[in-house]
């Protein structure tokens, strides 16, 4: 049972997930203060990423097998829904566990680093609540996400507010005020990019069988050719904007670990273009993707507290 429950959590998003995060973390640590309170924060909000990304992960497993979007034939994993291991039932429990939970240690978040702001801290429980209804509604009510619209919603929740939310936090934690810095902003549109191309990977992969039961992602609106084309210009962006950042913040030796930081990820999209015609070639780039942006993301971490210590 135990393994059905990780199957469904989908661990490799995890990683992805917590890895964004992280870096709007030691974007906040790195232009206000690292100490114990600090990190307790960020360790919260780095959980209730997490949570949040589960609870994406249950409801879109939840939202297509009540629609029956999910076939037997399908060439991605096969879920504990799909095989009766967990029930619809079970998993719509799970759901309503996992939203309190994120609600919980999100609220201990925004509370140990906004407390003193009740405005900012009203809209960032609203960002929250507004996170989690777009997790819910992914595959399930307007199911979004059937109509080409989970893109915009991954770039905006999974990179965007994962890299400026955590980073506004921790710097107003540190006494820095709720401050947005222009370096974080293009981290933000970079590691969105990644996020997107994760789900791309997945739309392609699964694009001929999503036609057939009405799944209409951006990979099955632009075809073969047109989504290898997009996957080139979301690697783009995240490239330049990654190394703008680098750039804006006067960080130089950084450029060399960033650029081997996004040698797996480019690999990936090399293989994702040459086999874009064959969906079971490209089932296994769904976890280099992912890993190859957890890799970048590492990267942005070490590039951070390296020069954290070294200013400090």
């Amino acid at each position: 049972m135990l393994h059905d429950w990780l199957l469904e959590a989908r661990l490799r998003t995890l990683l992805l997930s917590a890895t964004n995060c992280a870096v709007g973390c030691a974007l906040g640590f790195y232009y206000g203060a690292f100490n114990l309170y600090n990190l307790a924060a960020a360790i919260c909000i780095i959980i209730t990423a997490i949570l949040l990304q589960i609870l994406s992960n249950f409801a879109n497993d939840y939202g297509d097998a009540f629609r029956g979007a999910d076939r037997a034939d399908r060439l991605g994993p096969i879920r504990a829904i799909m095989t009766g291991s967990i029930s619809i039932r079970q998993l719509r429990h799970a759901m309503a566990l996992v939203t309190l939970l994120a609600c919980f240690f999100g609220l201990i978040a925004v509370v140990m680093t906004l407390g003193n702001d009740i405005e900012v801290l009203a809209w960032f429980m609203f960002a929250g609540v507004i996170s989690i209804v777009a997790a819910i509604f992914y595959t399930v009510g307007m199911a979004y996400g059937y109509k080409g619209l989970g893109d915009i919603s991954v770039f905006i929740f999974f990179g965007l507010l994962s890299v400026l939310g955590p980073q506004i936090m921790i710097t107003n934690a540190s006494g820095g005020g709720v401050e947005i810095y222009p370096d974080a902003v293009l981290l933000g549109v970079s590691l969105g990019a990644g996020s997107v191309m994760v789900l791309h990977v997945n739309n392609m992969r699964d694009a001929m069988q999503d036609k057939l039961t009405g799944k209409r992602t951006l990979a099955t609106r632009l075809g073969v050719r047109l989504s290898a084309v997009y996957h080139v210009m979301l690697f783009s962006l995240v490239v330049l904007t990654s190394f703008a950042a680098c750039f804006l913040s006067h960080k130089f030796w950084e450029f060399a670990l960033l650029a081997v930081g996004l040698i797996p990820l480019m690999a990936s999209v090399i293989r994702v273009v040459k086999n874009r015609k064959n969906a079971k070639l490209l089932a296994p780039e769904l976890k280099f993707t992912a890993l190859g942006n957890a890799v970048h993301n590492l990267a942005w971490i070490i590039v951070l507290i390296v020069d954290f210590w070294a200013y400090y």
